[in-house]
């Protein structure tokens, strides 16, 4: 517990307080929303109510967020130890590496909130406020639950690629950024082209957005709702254990091999 404390209290005075982070982290979301969301109020069909496309639009960057937290937050912390050289240190000592991101994850969660509320306000002010309902509990907790099991899994995979070749290149990126956005991250599955579509469904990460789009009233499944849970829950633990097993063992390669060097491109 004194470690989860110590990594605790050094994010949030580095990040939220000594170095005013989370204020110009949310100024340039906003900037960015605003470019992003301006279109919209160009282009918008008249016939396709503003509170749909805003609460169609806010699921998005939920998502977006969700996968930016695992990326920037969790997979590069593993990225961020080995530039430092503090991983070897860690390994070292005996303890588990998992307990950093018992301390990392209040952070996350707290920026990703403020990050949520950011974009709702900036939504609403314009587009229009999202109108959003819950039409579905038992599928709502079904996908918060998938999604975070494929995130966690998603970052122990981006945080293994980079200790097996130090770097963040263009596999690292595909999986880190296209594949999520490509599978329904961004989009509803059943806006996507139908080869899009069956290749998602390959994946565990279209089902959680499928379940969630569901809950909330948003969008039908293109597979029958029970299939889409049931096969989603399977992927997701599947994709947790597999992620799991590959960052172990290329921590272990680690050890036998040596540390590559860390770099960003």
């Amino acid at each position: 517990m004194s470690a989860v404390k110590a990594v605790l209290k050094a994010y949030f005075t580095a990040e939220l307080l000594r170095n005013k982070g989370i204020v110009f982290g949310l100024l340039g979301l906003a900037l960015w929303l605003s470019l992003f969301l301006a279109p919209l109020t160009l282009f918008r069909p008249p016939q396709v109510p503003a509170g749909a496309i805003a609460s169609q639009v806010l699921v998005s960057i939920a998502i977006f967020l969700a996968y930016s937290s695992a990326t920037w937050d969790w997979a590069w912390q593993i990225r961020w130890l080995l530039f430092e050289g503090i991983l070897e240190h860690v390994i070292a000592s005996g303890r588990s590496i998992f307990i950093l991101y018992i301390g990392i994850v209040p952070i996350s969660l707290m920026w990703y909130a403020a990050a949520l509320a950011v974009g709702y306000l900036t939504i609403s002010l314009l587009v229009s406020p999202p109108t959003i309902s819950v039409v579905d509990p038992a599928a709502l907790v079904l996908g918060v639950l998938t999604l975070a099991a494929v995130l966690f899994g998603y970052s122990m995979l981006l945080g293994g690629i980079t200790i097996s070749t130090g770097t963040s290149g263009p596999v690292m990126e595909f999986v880190g950024w296209i594949l999520p956005i490509a599978t329904g991250g961004i989009v509803p599955l059943r806006a996507l082209p139908e080869i899009v579509q069956r290749f998602a469904l390959t994946t565990p990460f279209s089902y959680p957005a499928e379940l969630l789009r569901h809950a909330l009233g948003l969008s039908t499944p293109i597979l029958p709702l029970k299939t889409t849970s049931i096969v989603g829950s399977f992927y997701a633990f599947m994709f947790l254990v597999a992620a799991l097993a590959y960052f172990k063992a290329q921590l272990k390669k680690m050890l036998r091999e040596g540390v590559k060097t860390a770099w960003m491109y």
